[in-house]
């Protein structure tokens, strides 16, 4: 009973978040992906291999990969992703949500504190980390893939388990919070070698910098409405569905139904 309804309560939770997230991308962030493709397949808009004395990684000679197609293709399965992500950080959410309900009485999830809590994930899962490694363009030198990943993991894990120790522990040994939130720095970002735009022209590089600032606020801005739905939603699903069902002494017969 509960798993079932966590799964469901996720499901919704990531259909809000997702649709919405994926509105703000394709109004805000597609366009500025799109003009960054432009330049990074234009012949004119960077040099030949032989001028890229960086010898940063290029994505010229790369084995042809599936894609899907520009228009509706690329767009439905844009929103696919961002559902299935979205219901994947929702199972982790409502979870946690739900224990922290239970401990403050049953009585703390609302769509406040789901706000408070979808704030706290963005924090995590994307300020932190972009703190280090900015979103990142099409075209763009960045150090190796599984270096990249490993980091973001490690400053994603550092980030929770530092604010939590600040914000939801009581005791001394919550200050270790601080040493936890500077680690990932401290062990270092991975760098790419040479400037991120090395292999175009001076004129491409400098409209590539341009579109990676707007790129950065128009991700961060999307990232954030987007944690703010899943929180907010996530509230209401515990309050409405999981709260009966952990709150001791209520019979089955009781229990709010989902669908």
């Amino acid at each position: 009973m509960l798993f079932r309804r966590l799964f469901m309560c996720s499901l919704l939770a990531g259909l809000c978040a997702g649709l919405v997230y994926s509105a703000i991308q394709r109004f805000q962030v597609v366009p500025i992906i799109a003009a960054a493709e432009v330049f990074e397949s234009d012949p004119e808009g960077g040099r030949a291999a032989d001028d890229n004395p960086s010898g940063t990684a290029t994505h010229q000679h790369q084995e042809p990969t599936w894609q899907p197609q520009d228009g509706a293709e690329r767009t439905f399965w844009t929103v696919v992703t961002n559902v299935i992500g979205a219901t994947g950080f929702a199972l982790l959410l409502i979870p946690a949500l739900g224990w922290w309900d239970r401990q403050r009485g049953s009585s703390a999830a609302s769509i406040k504190s789901g706000l408070l809590w979808g704030a706290a994930c963005w924090l995590c899962f994307f300020v932190w980390p972009a703190i280090g490694l900015r979103p990142e363009l099409p075209g763009e030198a960045a150090a190796a893939l599984h270096a990249r990943q490993a980091w973001w993991l490690f400053a994603v894990v550092c980030a929770a388990a530092g604010f939590a120790l600040l914000t939801l522990v009581r005791a001394k040994w919550r200050w270790l919070g601080v040493p936890l939130l500077v680690l990932p720095f401290l062990v270092g970002v991975p760098q790419s070698e040479g400037p991120a735009f090395a292999r175009f022209s001076d004129d491409a590089a400098a409209q590539m910098e341009l579109l990676k600032y707007r790129f950065v606020v128009a991700t961060s801005i999307a990232s954030a409405v987007h944690w703010l739905v899943l929180g907010a939603v996530s509230g209401i699903v515990v309050a409405r569905w999981i709260r009966p069902i952990l709150a001791p002494g209520l019979g089955a017969s009781k229990l709010p139904s989902i669908g």
